[in-house]
């Protein structure tokens, strides 16, 4: 007896359905993308377009921007594979409506509107509100490491970055003294943009001088203090501050990164990386309702910049930023962080020890002397109260897998883009995809 299998026929011509939307179900995170930016008000990208119809027509702002955010949800960040998947994927070729956008085109709006993309975190948070998935009770706060696109290895010290600047003048002096007016060789493509490269060296350059500058300050007004203590009789412990001040607790020089001089030296579970702090506030069902990026790589200083951030993002997306209870990993903790969101009514729970559950933990020495302060000494009673015992286990379901889905789902390890402001755009976006991700996954099981 013969097998009986379902065989392809590849060579039968057959008709496709009339209307590209029944190529996909109607329940398909295409279709919500799709819904949320026909609500949303995209003013701010048409009013950047000319308004008396002259001149080669552009593509449709909607379109660009559900583009960009359909392929946020799907971890696809590049252009050029946007670009192809225009042609060879169903559900970027709904929103596409046939049209081809290059990746270029894809690129210069994601840079021209950087600003306005980044607003759309409120404008859809503000949708998550209508379907009533914003809970504001129970929060969770965390901060995750995410590399700059630049390499660790091209951080320079002040003296390499003033020699490579010193050997580009003498280069750009040689070349006008060769060739005047006229043009010279071919430059090579890894060289076309020297003028875009002296201005990041110089940046660089700008800012290690800057920071120096800032710690001989510090440095005088601590010996400063110390001779006025002197002199008044105060017994003073220790030496007193010797005038060139310490870069670090390593003793290195200082460094900055020539290829994109807004990244910090991040330290993270595999090392270091240069790149930027990530944070994000959410709520108990995985919701984004804060987002911040942060150049400094210490937690303990981002906790209330965070939560005000917050407060001001809830407010544009018209919600009431009344925060009750906010959950932190032991990063967050100082008697500052404490006595701050206690004088705001503030339930702030916050371990000392980075494991507070391991039978026997002791905290680290850096947080040992902090119960003597009053308003640790309140956090530490409050997460030994069985009910801040309770609340403190959701932080691990919460917070902890929204960055391991930005992170493995959106494929968010690396910065696409250079710069502070462009950087902050794309987390934004980021933090605005994983909200419509929440978003279809209730409707789906609503």
């Amino acid at each position: 007896m013969p097998q009986n299998f379902l065989s392809p026929q590849r060579d039968q011509p057959m008709l496709l359905p009339v209307d590209m939307r029944e190529w996909l179900p109607e329940d398909d995170l295409v279709f919500i993308v799709l819904d949320a930016v026909a609500t949303l008000d995209l003013g701010e990208f048409r009013r950047r377009y000319r308004a008396d119809g002259h001149g080669r027509a552009a593509f449709d702002p909607e379109m660009m921007v559900a583009l960009l955010l359909y392929g946020y949800c799907q971890g696809e960040r590049s252009s050029r594979m946007i670009e192809k998947r225009c042609v060879r994927d169903v559900g970027y070729r709904i929103i596409a409506g046939g049209l081809h956008p290059d990746h270029a085109t894809i690129a210069r709006f994601r840079a021209r509107h950087e600003t306005a993309l980044g607003g759309l975190f409120t404008q859809v948070l503000r949708l998550l509100a209508a379907e009533g998935m914003v809970s504001l009770g129970l929060l969770s706060l965390d901060g995750t490491k995410l590399a700059g696109n630049a390499a660790q290895k091209a951080n320079r010290t002040l003296p390499q970055i003033e020699k490579i600047l010193a050997e580009a003048a003498a280069a750009d002096a040689a070349e006008d003294a060769r060739y005047g007016d006229a043009p010279g060789e071919p430059t090579p493509r890894a060289l076309a943009r020297r003028a875009e490269r002296r201005d990041r060296l110089a940046r660089a350059r700008d800012r290690l001088e800057a920071e120096d500058t800032a710690r001989r300050q510090a440095q005088r007004a601590r010996q400063q203090a110390w001779d006025a203590a002197a002199a008044a009789g105060k017994r003073r412990s220790g030496r007193r501050p010797v005038d060139e001040p310490r870069a670090n607790r390593a003793g290195t020089e200082p460094r900055a990164n020539i290829t994109d001089p807004d990244v910090r030296v991040m330290r993270n579970q595999k090392g270091y990386v240069a790149g930027y702090n990530g944070q994000a506030v959410v709520t108990a069902d995985q919701v984004i309702v804060g987002a911040m990026l942060s150049q400094h790589p210490v937690d303990r200083t981002l906790l209330h910049p965070v939560l005000d951030t917050c407060r001001q993002q809830l407010t544009q997306a018209g919600i009431r930023p009344r925060l009750r209870t906010v959950l932190a990993d032991a990063g967050y903790v100082s008697e500052e962080n404490f006595a701050r969101a206690d004088t705001g009514k503030l339930r702030l729970l916050a371990p000392l020890a980075k494991d507070p559950g391991r039978a026997g933990g002791r905290p680290p020495k850096r947080a040992r002397h902090l119960e003597e302060y009053p308003a640790t000494a309140r956090a530490i009673r409050r997460m030994r109260h069985p009910r801040g015992r309770e609340d403190y286990k959701l932080r691990a379901r919460t917070v902890e897998p929204v960055f391991g889905q930005l992170k493995t789902c959106q494929k968010l390890t690396t910065m696409s883009r250079r710069g502070l402001a462009a950087c902050e755009s794309e987390w934004l976006l980021a933090c605005t995809a994983h909200n419509l991700r929440k978003l279809h996954r209730h409707r789906i099981g609503g």
